[in-house]
């Protein structure tokens, strides 16, 4: 459904796709089966970072060779380390391959400063950034020539039309796709960019992937089983959810069979895994 309404690539086993509720092996089989099926259709982009530079070189190792187009590298989260340590530790995975260095620190308590980046941006394998501190800092490396994806749907008509972004890697895509696509390709939109906020805003009430999960399962398009600690979103929220795409309208959506409001006991948490 992607790829039909204009997605370029696919994040797999990345923070949406739950890579950190997956073993190693998970991860790598799903990174292969995403290229043997649709690698001839679209970029699958692995994530294969991690705050091990150890795990991060053999995993990307594992998805270069089971035929991924590039990885997906985030700086090291918890054990921390120095601004030397960040250089170090991605120019350690550099060298196989496109790479994405992804900067969120939001989720990995440690921003990843410009002086980092504009270090490693003499390597050709850097592919660009997903940035998500906001747009000027977007502007920061656009105005550099270092290619930048904004990494907040809220952010991401800004961050293509006024701060030269070349698109968004988008949790709300795998929602409306074709929407997605026209926001960042279509010139620019506000009207379509108002129209998405409340949908973009209900997907963020609690931490990504639970309003995603939870909308997929009611759009009857992924099974409605949650691996722990997820845990959908309460009936209030889910509610709201049938009547923001009733207002978008369902055909902009994935999936074929009607939006409904699942109850309580219609999911399924799983502990062991």
């Amino acid at each position: 459904m992607q790829i039909e309404n204009g997605v370029e690539g696919v994040i797999v086993g990345g923070t949406t796709g739950e890579g950190q509720l997956m073993s190693w092996d998970e991860h790598i089989m799903l990174i292969g089966h995403t290229v043997n099926c649709f690698g001839g259709s679209i970029k699958v982009i692995g994530n294969t970072g991690s705050n091990s530079t150890r795990e991060a070189i053999h995993a990307s190792e594992q998805g270069f060779a089971v035929g991924m187009h590039g990885a997906l590298h985030i700086n090291p989260y918890y054990g921390k380390t120095s601004i030397e340590g960040m250089i170090a530790h991605f120019d350690s995975v550099l060298h196989m391959g496109p790479t994405i260095i992804y900067n969120v620190p939001s989720r990995t308590g440690q921003d990843i400063p410009p002086s980092v980046i504009f270090a490693l941006a003499k390597n050709p394998n850097l592919a660009g950034i997903k940035e998500c501190v906001g747009n000027d800092r977007v502007e920061q490396y656009t105005s550099k020539g270092i290619v930048v994806w904004s990494g907040n749907d809220d952010q991401c008509h800004d961050s293509r039309w006024d701060f030269d972004a070349v698109g968004v890697i988008s949790v709300t895509s795998n929602l409306v796709p074709g929407l997605m696509r026209e926001l960042m390709f279509s010139g620019k939109n506000p009207a379509l960019n108002a129209k998405l906020m409340p949908l973009i805003e209900w997907l963020f009430k609690e931490p990504n992937p639970i309003g995603l999960n939870t909308a997929l399962a009611q759009l009857g398009v992924a099974r409605p089983v949650f691996r722990l600690p997820y845990v959908p979103l309460p009936l209030a929220k889910r509610v709201e959810f049938v009547n923001i795409v009733n207002e978008i309208g369902r055909q902009h959506f994935v999936g074929e069979k009607d939006v409904q409001v699942l109850d309580d006991d219609d999911f399924i948490l799983v502990d062991r895994y």
